[in-house]
């Protein structure tokens, strides 16, 4: 039977295993009870409205390290970590000792916080190089509308060039033409206005040549690029260190503000992923892992662009507004020191170990079995991929077989590991490489259960 259900997978006739799909109903009935209870008051019963699950999701209830339990008992690995959120794992001691402590003195006052504000920011500036000043926001939308915007008041230019298939937020203008909408190029989605799409152009992701060739030819035009280093939504696909040099040079010869979208890749290196790379872009925005938790993004940059923020250096009126009534809160902000002292450079050598454990085991599967099985991604991000030829954009990662990629999914549910249905996997830095042993076997028994090697 095909499965009919929101999302991308169900749209595509996604046909579930029967064994794996009756094993997965069986084990995770109050799931699907309460679920079925929460549906008519919120779309999909999941409140964020992140990508849906087939069947169904199981609904979580609680979380310890590298654990979770959902509400019919179930303990699995934590391969998902909140959507990139959870860097340190669930429950951790250190940051709920901090986000209590501030409980106890206060979250809101409506002044300008003169302790955890300048602790935070201070570790960022240390940690990159690019970064002189910071403002503190909420979301990870919300710091890439500020990096346009500043990017459009720094050059006077108006288009903002972005990856295809890359994803910066759900506003109108980083919406267009991501990969949650398709891969027609500036795809327009339902409810955006359609000049929007005018506003922006497209480039190739790791063709070093084909970018150049068309920031070239549009430069009087571009404001400024904005890249993912691993564009997350679109696989766990990394980005060559050749492409995005290129885009260093040849953005500041076209004078092209260049903004690296580490929204998701902040914890693949100490500095993130430009300092893995070595790659000095103009602004930097950053959230999910640096709140420790809770709601809190950042942009970052250069002072020259980041003073457009400051009413003081022109005459106490600002060129570029932001405001953000939650931003920088003091919940947030103590979180999130707290996670960013644990993420020592020690740490960032162990996820990286456990990770490149990770993505050399999935594709050793794939030569053993000689079958087009692969990996993709860097640091605590793994991508994988059932394609004719390793990803490495967008579209070679369409050709990948969705179908078997969501049936491995559910199989490896059903064997104990948390993760997303799109074959996108993310580890803590409470995952330990006997947990990704663990993973490889049950992975290399369900491509044995599946019938999908000999």
């Amino acid at each position: 039977m095909t499965v009919q259900a929101q999302g991308s997978a169900a749209a595509e006739g996604i046909r579930l295993d029967p064994g794996e799909e009756q094993r997965y109903r069986k084990r995770t009935r109050r799931s699907l009870e309460l679920l079925e209870r929460t549906k008519p008051l919120i779309p999909t019963g999941h409140g964020g409205g992140m990508w849906y699950q087939l069947p169904y999701p199981v609904l979580l209830t609680r979380g310890k390290g590298a654990r979770v339990w959902d509400v019919d008992g179930n303990e699995y690995v934590d391969l998902r970590i909140g959507d990139w959120v959870m860097i340190h794992g669930h429950a951790n001691e250190t940051i709920r000792d901090a986000i209590v402590a501030q409980l106890d003195k206060g979250l809101q006052f409506g002044c300008p916080d003169w302790d955890l504000s300048y602790r935070m920011a201070s570790l960022l500036v240390e940690r990159m190089p690019s970064v002189e000043r910071v403002r503190f926001l909420v979301s990870g939308t919300e710091a890439n509308l500020l990096a346009m915007r500043l990017a459009r008041a720094h050059t006077g230019r108006v288009k903002i060039a972005k990856a295809e298939g890359s994803y910066h937020g759900h506003a109108d203008h980083t919406v267009v033409g991501s990969s949650t909408v398709g891969i027609q190029p500036k795809k327009v989605p339902a409810g955006v206005v359609a000049s929007v799409a005018d506003e922006l152009l497209e480039i190739p992701f790791n063709d070093p040549d084909g970018a150049e060739e068309i920031l070239e030819a549009a430069a009087s035009e571009v404001a400024a690029v904005l890249v993912e280093p691993v564009q997350g939504a679109a696989g766990m696909i990394d980005a060559s260190t050749e492409y995005l040099l290129r885009l260093r040079e040849v953005t500041e010869r076209l004078g092209i503000v260049l903004i690296f979208d580490e929204v998701v890749t902040f914890p693949v290196a100490y500095g993130g992923a430009q300092a893995y790379h070595g790659v000095t872009p103009d602004l930097t925005t950053m959230s999910k892992s640096i709140g420790g938790g809770l709601p809190m993004s950042a942009i970052g940059g250069r002072s020259e662009l980041m003073d457009l923020l400051d009413p003081e250096l022109y005459g106490g009126k600002a060129p570029v507004t932001s405001v953000s009534t939650f931003g920088g809160n003091q919940a947030s902000l103590a979180a999130g020191i707290a996670a960013l002292e644990l993420l020592t450079p020690e740490v960032h050598a162990r996820v990286q170990a456990v990770g490149d454990r990770a993505r050399n085991g999935i594709d050793e599967l794939g030569r053993a079995y000689d079958v087009p099985l692969h990996s993709s991604g860097l640091g605590h991000l793994f991508g994988m991929h059932w394609a004719p030829e390793r990803v490495r954009d967008y579209r070679t990662r369409m050709l990948s077989d969705r179908q078997k990629i969501v049936n491995l999914h559910l199989a490896l549910m059903n064997e104990g590991y948390y993760q997303m249905s799109l074959g996108y996997f993310l580890i803590s830095t409470e995952i330990t490489e006997a947990d990704i042993d663990g993973f490889l076997a049950a992975l290399e028994n369900a491509l044995h259960t599946l019938g999908y090697v000999g």
